[in-house]
C-alpha cells in the first residue's frame, strides 16, 4: 500500500485551484466553451422561469432566479478568461 502524503497532496490540489480561478487550466478553449454552454442552459433557466412565474408556478421564480445567476456568471467568467 502507497503511503499518502497529505502535505504533497494538498500543495497539487492549492495548484490546480489556483490554475482553475485564472482560466489556466484546462485551457482558455475549454474554460470558454465551458461557460458558453452556462450561459445556454442560463438561458433556457430564464425562459422556463418566465414562463413558470406567467402561470403562478412557485418553480417558475426559483427557476428564474437560477438563470439569471447562471447567466451573469457565465458572462463574468468569459469577460475574465478573454
Amino acid at each position: 500500500m502507497k503511503k499518502f502524503n497529505l502535505k504533497e497532496h494538498n500543495a497539487k490540489v492549492f495548484e490546480f485551484s489556483k490554475n482553475a480561478a485564472r482560466g489556466v487550466y484546462p485551457s482558455k478553449r475549454v474554460a470558454k466553451a465551458g461557460s458558453v454552454i452556462g450561459f445556454v442552459i442560463g438561458i433556457a433557466l430564464v425562459l422556463i422561469g418566465m414562463a413558470g412565474s406567467l402561470w403562478g408556478s412557485v418553480w417558475g421564480i426559483g427557476s428564474l432566479l437560477a438563470g439569471v445567476t447562471t447567466v451573469i456568471s457565465n458572462v463574468l467568467n468569459l469577460k475574465r478568461i478573454e
